[in-house]
């Protein structure tokens, strides 16, 4: 077994247990080698393995204070969480949970302790209802729920997360204001709707949301707290892409290694040597914009100036678009180096292409995120 490259990246001795633990835990809750046994039409089980993991580990409850029965930690390491997740494709949506807990621990109202409670403690998962597609992170550019009283109208496309019967933290504006709609679906499941979208990645459940008079409860909260909570999540799903790309390298240098070809083993011939390499640079770029786009948003969110947004806004997109190339590169030469076996069902190397191809368009794919980062750039200077 080849060494895990994770270990070479500096952090501290804090950060590296939380680490070790994590993927040690991990490790004996769940297996990827059975997905080979996990047909792409398995959206089923998915609700049934989140809530097992999340039972275990009670990671939903990561950013939850510890009088709510959370782990009170940091988004840095949420990130370290997701990044081991993601390295073993792991069926467990983190997104959901985190970014309705900042929402959330940006409300002043006592009735956000009951559901702050929820997440860090209920086995159904937690669905922050934003459109997947949308790479501006402005709730400005979205069209939220429209609440009149305590009942909730909206529609959403291409939201991730949802499966089973989750709790929904909701966008919402009623009355000019703009808040978040909080919703037990298991209590109102003939008010709302749910279409499965078929996505690459079946580990990943999307879909459209409708909600039709649902009744709810609302809690105001400042605008930015959107935006916050978009760039969180879009850091969270950076830091699995890397993850993946981790592991994509390590096997692809633990199959060179023992593959033999011309008497020596085929990693050392130069065209696939230098082809890793590059992908161990991408990696480590993205793995480094990953953890200094989660340090500076967790600096954001303690100094609450406009200024420290921006920057913060910037570094999350570059994580974003880096971390979907580096995922991209490490899965294409993984399929290519495992030659006739890296196209085969047995075979994990699709499935981490195939999670790039969900993770890369939500939230922003790298080229949209490209864009972005140029216009803000511009926009600095001129």
């Amino acid at each position: 077994m080849t060494k895990n490259i994770a270990a070479g990246y500096r952090e501290s001795d804090e950060r590296r247990e939380f680490r070790a633990s994590t993927s040690g835990m991990l490790a004996r809750l769940w297996r990827n080698d059975v997905l080979r046994d996990f047909p792409d039409s398995a959206q089923g089980k998915l609700a049934e393995l989140n809530a097992d993991i999340h039972r275990n580990m009670a990671l939903g409850g990561i950013l939850v204070a510890e009088e709510h029965g959370g782990l009170g930690a940091t988004l840095e390491y949420a990130t370290v969480a997701a990044e081991e997740l993601g390295a073993g494709l792991a069926p467990y949506d983190l997104l959901g949970a985190c970014m309705s807990a900042h929402m959330l621990n940006v409300v002043q109202a006592s009735d956000r302790d009951l559901w702050l409670r929820r997440i860090a403690e209920e086995p159904r998962p937690f669905v922050f209802a934003w459109p997947g597609v949308d790479s501006w992170w402005n709730i400005r550019d979205v069209t939220p729920a429209s609440v009149i009283r305590d009942t909730a109208w909206a529609r959403f496309t291409y939201v991730p997360g949802l499966v089973g019967e989750p709790f929904l933290a909701v966008p919402a504006q009623r009355d000019h204001g703009f808040g978040v709609t909080l919703i037990d679906s298991a209590t109102a499941v003939d008010r709302i709707s749910v279409t499965e979208v078929p996505s690459a990645d079946t580990l990943r459940a999307i879909g459209h949301l409708v909600l039709d008079g649902v009744e709810c409860t609302y809690l105001p909260v400042p605008e930015r707290a959107f935006t916050e909570a978009v760039m969180l999540g879009a850091i969270l799903l950076s830091a699995e892409m890397v993850g993946a790309a981790r592991t994509c390298i390590e096997r692809m240098v633990e199959y060179g290694l023992l593959r033999q070809q011309f008497g020596q083993p085929i990693v050392t011939f130069q065209a696939l040597k230098h082809a890793v390499v590059d992908a161990a640079v991408d990696f480590e770029r993205a793995r480094a914009s990953v953890y200094r786009a989660a340090r500076r948003a967790d600096a954001t969110s303690v100094d609450g100036s406009d200024g420290g947004l921006g920057e913060a806004l910037m570094f999350a997109r570059i994580a974003k678009a880096s971390a979907g190339t580096a995922l991209r590169s490490a899965a294409k030469l993984s399929i290519q180096l495992h030659g006739g076996t890296g196209f085969t069902w047995e075979n994990l190397s699709h499935r981490y292409l195939k999670k790039w191809v969900t993770g890369n368009e939500l939230f922003g794919s790298a080229d949209a995120q490209r864009r972005l980062i140029y216009a803000q750039a511009q926009s600095q200077v001129s």
